[in-house]
């Protein structure tokens, strides 16, 4: 591993025995892990991502452990995060459904400019409200759309002292082609024939639209689908929201729509 910057820098050889190597079971390496938190007067904190791809096994064996040290006082805190589709296929894991569950959605529009403002003006390239403005609507408060959006308007302002609404414009296409190629075509290569044309007739209805509506457009009933619709909501690539269903990243109905248009 190497590391540079402005010339200067330094390079570190890391070699690992696989022969040596020896796994450790998660009982032991917890309790090795808060004695020695416990000894230097500390805490150890575990956070977990994409807990929804996590192996239910993997899950209740992490349950089982916690639940069974609770007497011991360990100074650990475990945080995960996942798709909203966790909770409920994961439900069976009981003790990690006594847990403290906070749904976070999509960011709300101030909340959304405040990320988009406030890092451009703490490093030293404010933004015009009328850029936060356009980077605002096009996010639709979705946070890795927000930070690919931030980025692009940063390149697109450099050299100058503000960015602005042309350079906020400029990072509407760079930011488009990114999400086209990562989060919109991940998520329909992942679908199957049956779920692209679900997610399809989705695309070309009116904002709002319900599982009936979807259902109505493919010319099935709605138990004919449903399935279809639990799918798509398990892997995260629509959420229910009062009757509606929806795209999880914005922009992805518009980019189905092209691609069938293409």
């Amino acid at each position: 591993m190497s590391a540079k910057v402005f010339g200067v820098g330094g390079e570190v050889d890391v070699v690992r025995s696989a022969a040596g190597s020896v796994a450790v079971p998660l009982d032991e390496a917890l309790s090795d892990a808060a004695d020695a938190a416990t000894a230097c007067g500390g805490g150890l904190v575990i956070t977990v991502d994409e807990l929804q791809l996590a192996d239910r096994a993997e899950l209740a064996n992490l349950a089982a452990v916690l639940q069974q040290h609770v007497a011991d006082h360990w100074p650990l805190v475990v945080a995960g995060a996942g798709l909203p589709s966790l909770r409920e296929r994961d439900r069976t894991v009981t003790y990690l459904e006594r847990g403290e569950w906070h749904e976070l959605g999509l960011l709300e529009p101030a909340d959304t400019r405040e990320a988009l403002v406030a890092p451009a003006a703490d490093a030293g390239r404010p933004m015009d409200e009328a850029a936060a403005d356009v980077l605002t609507r096009a996010s639709g408060g979705y946070p890795y759309a927000v930070q690919v959006l931030g980025h692009h308007a940063w390149r697109a302002s450099h050299g100058q002292e503000r960015i602005g609404v042309v350079h906020a414009c400029a990072a509407l296409s760079a930011a488009q082609r990114d999400l086209s190629a990562g989060l919109y075509a991940s998520r329909w290569n992942d679908a199957s024939p049956k779920e692209r044309e679900y997610l399809a007739a989705l695309a070309h209805l009116p904002e709002g639209a319900g599982g009936g509506d979807v259902a109505r457009e493919l010319g099935q009933p709605t138990s004919g689908v449903s399935y279809l619709r639990d799918r798509l909501i398990k892997k995260g690539t629509l959420f229910p929201e009062r009757g509606a269903l929806r795209f999880l990243v914005p922009g992805m109905a518009r980019w189905i729509r092209e691609q069938a248009d293409a």
